[in-house]
C-alpha cells in the first residue's frame, strides 16, 4: 500500500447551487456506490455477527452524515471489512447490543482526534505496518467465512482466538455436504469471471442476484439470510436511545479506541487515494475528515447501525462513475435506503454461502497479496520482520497490539539507522581537492588553516545522535574549533546538553569554540538554554570566514559581534 503525502488543502465545501449537470453526475455516481454497498453492507453485518439490516442502516445514516460533515469531497462511508475482526470480537465477548455503544465511544474519540489535529499523523504511520495489519485483517476475514462458505455445522461460536476458531472449523469438516459448497463455488466463479466481460455492473450484485434467484427458484436447501436472521424490515428506523448502557463503558473503551484509530487511518487513506484519483487541486482536510467520521459514528447507533468508516473501494467506484463532490455520498445513502425499502423481503433469500464468497473476494482485494509478496521479496530484512510480525499479531492477538508493536518496532529501527549516520563531519577536501558545500574561496581558506579544527554538524542533534556528535568532535581541546550549524534544523534537550558539555570541555582546556551559520529556528533554542551566553556573543558568527578572522584578531571588534549583541538584547 502506497502512502502519498497530502498536498496543501483548501477547505472543501458543498456548492450553494450545484448545476444540473453536477447533480446528474453525482446522482449517477452515488447510485453506483449504493448498488455496490447494498450486498457488501449485508455481508459485512453478517460477518460481524449482527442482523443484515444493521449494515444497511449504517451505510444509509453514516454515509450521509460523513459526506456532509467530513473533510473529503469523495469519501463513501459505511460498514467496512477493516473493522470486521474488531467488531466480531466485541460481539463475541459482549453481544451484538454492545456495538452501538462502541460506535458512540469511537465517534467521540474521533471527534477529539480531529479537534486536536491528529489528522496529519497518518502520514507518519509506517507503510509496512499498514500493509501488515491490513493483510492480517484480510486473513482473519477469509478464515472467518469458511463455515458459511462450506456449510460447516456444529462449531463452537464462543471461541475467541483465530487459531481456536480455525482448528474448530477443521475438526468439523466432516459435517460439510455438497449443496452449500456448490452454491459458494458458483458465487465465487461469478465474482471472478464477471469483471472480464462487464465492468460497469458490480460483480457482487450480479452474484447475489443470480445465485439467489437460482437457489430460490430451484428450492435448493442452503442457509439463507432469513433462515438465520429473519426477514429484513421495510421501514425507516426512528431514533432510539435504548442502546445506551453506561455500565459497558469501562469494558468497551479499549475496543472503541482501536475502532477509532483504525477507522481514522482507513478514512484518511481513502481520502488520499480519492484525491489522487480525482486529480483536483483542492485536497481533503484530514482533521475535518476525522470530525466528520466521528459525528457519523455518534449518529449511527441511534438508528440501529454499527461503527463505520470510509470505504476505499466504494469511494474509488464513485469517482470512476463521475463523482465531483460530497453530493455523491448523499446520493449513495439515498440509493441504499431506497433499495432496502423496496427489496427488503427479497434480501432474506440470499444464501449465506454467497455472502461468504463476496467477503472472500473482498479479503483478497484488501490483502494486496502482490504488494505483500513484493515487500517480502525485496524490502530490507528488518522491515520484512516488522511486516510479518504485524500480520501474525493481528491474527493471533489483537489489532491494537499489532499497530502498537509495528509503530514501536519501526521507530526503533529508524533510530538504529539514524545512529549510524554521522552527526558531525570534519570539513576536509575530497578527491578533487575541494571541500563540499562551501564556496571555492572558503574551501581554499579552510585548507590554508591547519591550525583550526573545522566541522559541520549534520541533521538532527537529538538523543539518537548525541553520542556520535560528541565522539566526532573529540580532538585536541586546546585548538580552536569552528562548528558550522547550517544543516541543523532541530536540536533537543539531549543535543543541547551534549553541546554544552563540549563547550565547557573546550573552555576548561583553554580552547575556543565558535558556532557559525545557525539556522533561525535553532538560534532561539540555543539562546533560551543558555548556549549563546556560555559561548559569548563574540563566538557566534553568520559566516565561517568572519569566524576565522576573529581567531586571527581576537581583540578586534567585528560587525557580526554587534549584530549578535543586538539580537540577544531584543531576545532578553
Amino acid at each position: 500500500m502506497t502512502l502519498r503525502a497530502a498536498l496543501p488543502f483548501e477547505r472543501p465545501s458543498l456548492p450553494a447551487r450545484p448545476s444540473l449537470a453536477e447533480l446528474r453526475a453525482n446522482a449517477v455516481a452515488g447510485m453506483v456506490a449504493g448498488i455496490i454497498a447494498l450486498p457488501l453492507s449485508i455481508a459485512l453485518a453478517v460477518a460481524v455477527g449482527v442482523p443484515p439490516i444493521a449494515g444497511l442502516y449504517t451505510a444509509v445514516f453514516a454515509g450521509a452524515v460523513a459526506a456532509i460533515f467530513g473533510g473529503s469531497r469523495y469519501n463513501i462511508t459505511g460498514p467496512t471489512a477493516a473493522l470486521v475482526p474488531l467488531l466480531s470480537h466485541v460481539v463475541l465477548v459482549h453481544g451484538p447490543g454492545a456495538l452501538p455503544m462502541v460506535a458512540l465511544l469511537a465517534g467521540i474519540i474521533l471527534v477529539a482526534m480531529g479537534v486536536f489535529r491528529f489528522g496529519r499523523l497518518v502520514r507518519y504511520m509506517p507503510g509496512t505496518v499498514i500493509v501488515g495489519f491490513t493483510a492480517g485483517i484480510a486473513l482473519s476475514i477469509a478464515f472467518g467465512q469458511l463455515n458459511a462458505f462450506l456449510g460447516v455445522t456444529g462449531t463452537n461460536p464462543s471461541l475467541e482466538h483465530f487459531h481456536e476458531r480455525t482448528l474448530d472449523t477443521f475438526r468439523h469438516l466432516s459435517t460439510v455436504g455438497l449443496t452449500t459448497p456448490a452454491v459458494g463455488l458458483a458465487s465465487l466463479a461469478i465474482l471472478i469471471a464477471w469483471p472480464r466481460f462487464e465492468r460497469r455492473i458490480p460483480p457482487a450484485l450480479v452474484a447475489v442476484v443470480a445465485v439467489t434467484a437460482v437457489t430460490w427458484a430451484l428450492g435448493i436447501d442452503t442457509a439463507t439470510v432469513a433462515s438465520k436472521y429473519g426477514e429484513l424490515p421495510r421501514e425507516v428506523p426512528r431514533p432510539s436511545f435504548g442502546f445506551f448502557d453506561a455500565a459497558l463503558i469501562p469494558d468497551l473503551i479499549q475496543p472503541a479506541i482501536a475502532v477509532a484509530i483504525l477507522g481514522g487511518v482507513e478514512s484518511l487513506l481513502s481520502a488520499v487515494v480519492a484525491d489522487g484519483m480525482a486529480g483536483q487541486r483542492i485536497r481533503h482536510d484530514p482533521d475535518r475528515e476525522l470530525r466528520g467520521q466521528g459525528i457519523a459514528n455518534i449518529v449511527v447507533p441511534f438508528f440501529g447501525g454499527i461503527p463505520a468508516t470510509a470505504a476505499i473501494a466504494r469511494t474509488a467506484a464513485s469517482i470512476r462513475a463521475g463523482a465531483t463532490s460530497r453530493l455523491a455520498g448523499v446520493f449513495h445513502s439515498v440509493t441504499v435506503l431506497t433499495l432496502t425499502l423496496a427489496l427488503g423481503p427479497l434480501a432474506g433469500h440470499i444464501p449465506m454461502a454467497t455472502l461468504a464468497a463476496v467477503l472472500l473476494i473482498t479479503a483478497w482485494k484488501i490483502a494486496e497479496v502482490p504488494e505483500v509478496t513484493r515487500l517480502i521479496r525485496r524490502a530490507p530484512r528488518e522491515d520484512v520482520l516488522v511486516l510479518v510480525a504485524t500480520i501474525l499479531i493481528t491474527l493471533f492477538l489483537d489489532l491494537t497490539y499489532a499497530i502498537g508493536f509495528g509503530v514501536l518496532a519501526s521507530t526503533i529501527l529508524l533510530v538504529r539507522r539514524l545512529v549510524n549516520v554521522p552527526a558531525a563531519a570534519a570539513m576536509l577536501p575530497d578527491a578533487s581537492g575541494r571541500i563540499a558545500q562551501v564556496s571555492d574561496e572558503l574551501s581554499e581558506l579552510i585548507k590554508s588553516r591547519p591550525d583550526i579544527d573545522f566541522f559541520t554538524a549534520q541533521g538532527l542533534l537529538s538523543f539518537h545522535s548525541a553520542a556520535s556528535f560528541e565522539y566526532q568532535l573529540q580532538g585536541d581541546a586546546h585548538r580552536p574549533l569552528i562548528l558550522r550549524m547550517k544543516d541543523v534544523h532541530h536540536i533537543d534537550t539531549t543535543g543541547l546538553l551534549t553541546l554544552e558539555g563540549i563547550i565547557e570541555h573546550r573552555k576548561q582546556h583553554g580552547g575556543r569554540i565558535i558556532l557559525t551559520a545557525i539556522q533561525p529556528e535553532v538560534r532561539p533554542v540555543l539562546e533560551r538554554f543558555g548556549i549563546i551566553d556560555l559561548l559569548g556573543p563574540e563566538n557566534v558568527f553568520e559566516h565561517t570566514k568572519c569566524a576565522i578572522a576573529s581567531i586571527d584578531h581576537p581583540d578586534q571588534p567585528h560587525p557580526e559581534h554587534e549584530q549578535g549583541a543586538h539580537r540577544l538584547a531584543r531576545a532578553g
